[in-house]
């Protein structure tokens, strides 16, 4: 939706004279905004900025105008730039860095367009390490968008506000090196703080593997979310990564609860072309009710896409949040874990109507990977009488969703 609104703005604003798309100067604050005249700037505080990754990235198409439209870009640079502006030594957090920082500022932005303004609303808090805030706030700047092709105005609603939020903080805090040493190790930034646990960035699918609670999911869930929190039909746990690989897209997660129910490899592992088989997962969470969704269909191939690693191909429809669920036979065992659907929108633009192309990894990969990393798993003998009502019962007591924050 979000999108939308900015493809209309930019319809308002293209043919507009007098639309800026000219970068404000980050050195500059605007009317009627000053630091206190007891601060020295640049101020010496050694201060990390955080920023979520998903917001950084975003870009899209817009194919009327053959432009990319690059919100992520703007608002990176401009968050930056105003940083360096008024501090003499400011980065972007790297949680996985030893470097020490006196201050770290959380930024959850939130952009809005309407008509032909560019509306960035950034809510902050900074943090040394404490179990609460500094402090707390809220700052909004809106910028004509522009030609919307440079992303100047973009960046200039970005840098904006984020100056608001520098200058509450230097006036209300007055930061300096002496207050606020650099004894705060980067990676030791409590995740919790930083993350938005209100809303989600994506969520996924993953089922027990033993009794000890350890979840299997698709790697690609978990990629750069700083929390992840796993949720039953009754609670919710914190989850940490213990084994993943990008190359199978495959990944095990622990809980540290125990789990009554488990899905069992079949053992040899051999999947047979046309077996029926049972997906469940946890699709378009946000539209559809947050329970999980079964679906049925049958191994339609035994080899995926070329160049793939392991997989095969099956029927069962699934949506987005259904990655990392589980493809079980009607005996109950484990034959795979969902990882990827066939792109239809490309497709469909050829000419194809693609329906139900979905890939699994193959439980023979998934077992050499748990032997890899030592994680316990269980292997039944092939149960060839089974049905639907054994299948199902096995996937739903074992399946759980997985949300990811930023």
């Amino acid at each position: 939706m979000r999108f939308l609104c900015l493809a209309l703005a930019v319809a308002l604003c293209a043919n507009l004279s007098g639309c800026a798309n000219t970068r404000l100067n980050a050195n500059k604050l605007p009317k009627g905004v000053a630091v206190n005249k007891s601060i020295a700037l640049p101020v010496d505080v050694s201060v990390a900025y955080y920023l979520p990754k998903i917001q950084m990235d975003s870009r899209f198409y817009l194919e009327k105008w053959n432009i990319w439209v690059e919100p992520g870009s703007a608002l990176s640079d401009g968050v930056r730039d105003a940083f360096n502006a008024y501090f003499s030594n400011a980065v972007l957090l790297d949680r996985a860095s030893d470097d020490a920082v006196g201050l770290v500022i959380d930024l959850d932005p939130e952009w809005e367009f309407v008509s032909g303004k560019a509306v960035m609303t950034l809510s902050y808090k900074v943090l040394n390490g404490g179990d609460k805030p500094l402090k707390e706030g809220k700052k909004t700047f809106k910028a004509d968008i522009g030609y919307v092709g440079d992303n100047s105005g973009m960046y200039n609603a970005a840098m904006r506000a984020t100056q608001l939020v520098i200058v509450d903080v230097l006036n209300s805090l007055k930061p300096s090196a002496a207050e606020y040493p650099a004894q705060l190790a980067m990676k030791a930034t409590n995740p919790l703080q930083l993350a938005n646990m209100e809303k989600p960035v994506s969520s996924g699918t993953g089922f027990y593997i033993n009794e000890t609670g350890q979840l299997l999911t698709a790697a690609h869930v978990l990629r750069e979310c700083m929390v992840t929190k796993v949720q039953t039909s009754t609670q919710s746990y914190d989850a940490t990564v213990d084994a993943s690989s990008t190359l199978l897209d495959l990944a095990v997660v622990s809980t540290g609860e125990p789990a009554q129910r488990y899905l069992p490899l079949r053992k040899g592992s051999e999947i047979f072309l046309g077996e029926a088989v049972t997906n469940v997962g946890y699709p378009l969470q946000g539209l559809l009710a947050a329970s999980p969704n079964l679906t049925r269909g049958n191994v339609s191939s035994l080899n995926a896409l070329k160049g793939s690693v392991g997989q095969f191909q099956f029927s069962a429809p699934i949506q987005p949040g259904s990655s990392g669920g589980p493809v079980v036979s009607d005996g109950g065992e484990l034959l795979g874990v969902t990882v990827a659907t066939l792109n239809a929108a490309k497709l469909i633009e050829s000419g194809a109507l693609p329906q139900n192309v979905n890939f699994a990894l193959d439980a023979k990969h998934v077992a050499r990977f748990l032997d890899k990393h030592q994680v316990a798993f269980h292997q039944v003998e092939p149960n060839l009488k089974g049905d639907i009502r054994i299948s199902n019962d096995a996937a739903l007591s074992s399946v759980v969703q997985l949300a990811c924050y930023q």
